[in-house]
């Protein structure tokens, strides 16, 4: 991906924070839905359901003081306190900024590869050195791991050349800042 306009300087944005927006968005219809259930029994029948005047007895006959509200008082502050954070919490980058290729190359363009696509780059690095008999690979901004599977019993070669493989790889890719490449080989039997 590249980006050229002055709209904006900077591709390597951050994920949106969609789970706690999806957490309270559910609780929010359950509780709607809850509602308009009621609200179409008391429309139909001319009373309420019993579920709601058993808990609106309920809660209107507990005090402020008894540990029952207390404690649900404590807990919805919890998840108050947790989806907040969650919500406010920065994501982790999906993708790494590359070197800006020399020659001709117009200063203002921010170039990005996606965590995924460094992944497959490494494993498909990886998949071609010798010795390796299966590979998978994970990234994210600052770290590739590689994984490997091999039928040899020179594991520490291995892992060297592929971690050596793999930073020569990204590096001529012009991955910006280089990531940490880290291996580990597992031995699989014939």
């Amino acid at each position: 991906m590249s980006r050229s306009d002055a709209r904006s300087r900077n591709l390597r944005r951050r994920p949106s924070r969609t789970v706690p927006a999806t957490i309270v968005a559910i609780v929010l219809l359950a509780l709607g839905a809850l509602t308009a259930i009621a609200a179409i029994v008391r429309l139909v029948d001319g009373s309420w359901p019993t579920q709601v005047t058993g808990a609106a007895g309920t809660v209107s006959s507990a005090t402020l003081g008894s540990a029952v509200v207390i404690a649900s008082g404590a807990v919805l502050a919890l998840l108050g306190l947790i989806l907040l954070i969650a919500g406010l919490k920065r994501g982790a980058f999906k993708t790494a900024q590359l070197a800006v290729p020399a020659g001709g190359a117009i200063a203002e363009t921010d170039y990005v590869i996606s965590t995924r696509a460094m992944a497959r780059l490494a494993a498909g690095r990886a998949d071609t050195l010798d010795g390796v008999d299966k590979v998978s690979a994970s990234a994210s901004g600052r770290r590739v791991h590689v994984q490997v599977a091999t039928t040899s019993e020179q594991t520490y070669e291995i892992r060297e050349r592929v971690r050596q493989g793999v930073v020569k790889t990204l590096t001529e890719a012009g991955v910006h800042p280089a990531p940490r490449v880290t291996a580990a080989v597992r031995t699989k039997d014939i």
